[in-house]
């Protein structure tokens, strides 16, 4: 966690969520309280957001827990669902921009508890976009429909292809291994995912890169995918940046966006990638 007094530079990424996520489609409804359930509030508090309290961490979990928890106040709730004896979320993570450059700063978030002997098992993974955040809920047995952001807490993807690619990630379990990923929140504002497609219409080019970018000043994101024979000729590719992705097999259909709302607040340079 890092240290609130340390100095931090004027430049480069920015660590206030604020940056990406609007204050006002979080703030508490008029009429209502701080203790109404049926606010939404950005503050996120693992007991309340994920139904664990009167409930003791099994196991392994605790150290999991305890690890995770150091950071709690500087995660933001983006998306989350409750069903049955588990609960899912989407969480943003500031304190990512101060760690190592490349850091992920989306959180996914499953807890499955046991009534029984009122314990539950907590899991998680960092991972480079919301898509694959919801990807992994999803293959812990989310709704894909039910971990999507409301329509007013996304920003707008810029084409249908960016639609079409992101469903086709969220609804995926188990088609993609994830090789490695790098989020740039200090320009040119991105982030990549290197995954293995174990499709049988990639087979000659299993090996993809998936290219987010943010345009902060038109309010929207792109989505793209491309094809390589092996992991050598993708790095090669995010290294050097040749030219367009090489043209990838695309699934087009009609989905929905995945992507928190990133309007740019006042005096904000960019967002974080």
């Amino acid at each position: 966690m890092p240290d609130p007094d340390s100095s931090r530079p004027e430049e480069g990424r920015q660590s206030d969520p604020g940056t990406l996520f609007p204050v006002a489609d979080y703030a508490r409804a008029a009429g209502t309280t701080e203790d109404d359930p049926q606010q939404s509030s950005r503050k996120f508090v693992f007991t309340r957001a994920l139904r664990t309290k009167g409930f003791e961490a099994a196991g392994e979990t605790t150290d999991r827990l305890h690890t995770f928890l150091l950071n709690e106040p500087e995660y933001t709730l983006l998306a989350s669902h409750h069903e049955g004896d588990s609960s899912f979320a989407v969480l943003f993570d500031s304190s990512a921009t101060w760690d190592i450059p490349g850091t992920a700063d989306l959180l996914a978030v499953h807890v499955a508890r046991n009534p029984m002997w009122r314990t539950f098992d907590f899991d998680r993974a960092r991972l480079p976009m919301v898509a694959l955040a919801q990807q992994w809920l999803v293959a812990r047995g989310c709704p894909p429909e039910a971990i999507v952001l409301r329509p007013e807490r996304a920003t707008q993807p810029a084409d249908p292809e960016s639609t079409a690619l992101e469903t086709r990630l969220r609804t995926s379990p188990g088609r993609y291994t994830l090789l490695d990923h790098y989020t740039d929140d200090g320009g040119p504002f991105e982030s990549w995912a290197m995954m293995r497609d174990t499709h049988p219409e990639s087979a000659d080019a299993p090996v993809r890169v998936f290219i987010e970018s943010a345009d902060i000043g038109a309010g929207t994101y792109t989505l793209r995918e491309g094809g390589f024979t092996d992991e050598d000729a993708a790095q090669e590719w995010l290294d050097e940046r040749p030219g367009p992705l090489p043209p990838a097999l695309r699934t087009s259909r009609p989905g929905t966006a995945s992507r928190p709302a990133m309007p740019p607040p006042p005096g904000a340079s960019g967002p974080r990638r």
